[in-house]
């Protein structure tokens, strides 16, 4: 296998060249979730307990939400996004015939990494070191190559963990706002100020003789309410882990929505994010052809039939390596137009007759 991927179950899983990141982020998810359980809920509980968020409705929405999002972070990462398996062999591919162009940005073209004629819209990944069909992008998060057959999976991914993060960031943001009203009614004391009464005895006095203004302590039953900075400070230092939180699922949040939004974009124009990254169509006028219609579109994306994999069902076979002092079957052109399976013959024997063969031809 020439591809830069990693096997799970004796070869029946296989991931893609980035599986770490993967398993970095199924972790991430799973830590952020159990802190939104331990930590943000009973604050809502607390804080806010007639809040839509603060009910049941919260926990099981979120827990619906997160486990969609894993299973669909797991197919993404797990499913052949449309490899098409590189030829080891020292002869080039036929041309293919079937009508379509060689080159161009709808033609075939040759990829001398894996020896195949890829179809259009594919595009060799230099992480996963293979050609996929119709390639989106290679996704570090997912470990995965994006193309043809995992689409659809990915869109499921993002659009469950940005609601995920959406709703833990709404959550983090309504325990903060009844913190920082709760501040409001603790009285605090601002410390000494200044006495302006001008009522003082003669050695509070000028050098003129005039009243000098001086600074008086509090008294204990005087207290001053905190002002906005002041609240909103307390608010802050009061729950640390939920502003932490809070910061981190917004910027999560803001992103993910971002780039789902952009994926919709693409279902809609039937394009993949490396042909709207090259322009292929803006600026080279060359027709989209699988463009069919925004509603076709979205049903062909999202319902559409998964084309097979080339690939087998798992990599566990066994693959038997000949010695050198094996025979070894060598490929000819001629035994395979024939019909005829692969000659097997001892390679130290013909390396012999070669060298036997040149140097007859030196004399």
């Amino acid at each position: 296998w020439m591809g830069n991927h990693h096997f799970l179950c004796k070869g029946k899983i296989m991931l893609g060249s980035d599986a770490p990141l993967f398993f970095f982020t199924n972790a991430l998810i799973i830590v952020s979730l159990l802190l939104y359980y331990v930590v943000v809920l009973p604050h809502l509980m607390e804080h806010a307990p007639k809040h839509w968020t603060a009910h049941s409705e919260a926990a099981w929405t979120s827990g619906v939400l997160a486990t969609l999002a894993m299973i669909a972070l797991w197919l993404s990462a797990a499913t052949d996004p449309g490899i098409i398996p590189a030829v080891s062999s020292p002869i080039k591919p036929p041309v293919p015939t079937d009508g379509i162009p060689i080159g161009g940005p709808l033609g075939y073209r040759y990829c001398s990494t894996c020896n195949v004629f890829r179809p259009p819209r594919s595009k060799h990944c230099n992480s996963c070191n293979c050609c996929v069909s119709q390639f989106d992008h290679h996704c570090p998060w997912i470990g995965n190559c994006i193309g043809q057959r995992n689409h659809r999976y990915f869109f499921l991914f993002l659009i469950t963990i940005s609601a995920l993060t959406i709703l833990v960031t709404l959550s983090c943001i309504q325990v903060l706002v009844k913190a920082y009203q709760e501040a409001a009614a603790l009285p605090m004391s601002p410390g000494p100020v200044l006495n302006t009464n001008t009522s003082l005895d003669s050695s509070e006095s000028g050098s003129d003789g005039s009243s000098l203004p001086h600074w008086v302590p509090h008294h204990a039953n005087t207290m001053q309410h905190p002002t906005e900075l002041q609240r909103l400070w307390t608010a802050i230092l009061s729950m640390p882990l939920v502003v932490v939180m809070g910061t981190f699922t917004l910027l999560c949040a803001w992103s993910l929505t971002s780039l789902t939004c952009f994926h919709a974009l693409i279902i809609t124009l039937a394009q993949t994010t490396n042909e709207r990254v090259r322009g292929v169509y803006q600026y080279s006028g060359t027709v989209n052809t699988a463009d069919r219609g925004c509603c076709n579109n979205w049903i062909s994306a999202l319902c559409g039939r998964t084309p097979p994999s080339r690939l087998p069902r798992d990599f566990s076979a066994a693959v038997t390596c000949y010695h050198c002092d094996d025979k070894e079957a060598v490929w000819s052109l001629d035994r395979a137009k024939a019909g005829l399976s692969p000659e097997r013959i001892c390679s130290a024997a013909n390396l012999d007759v070669e060298a036997n063969a040149t140097d007859a031809a030196d004399g």
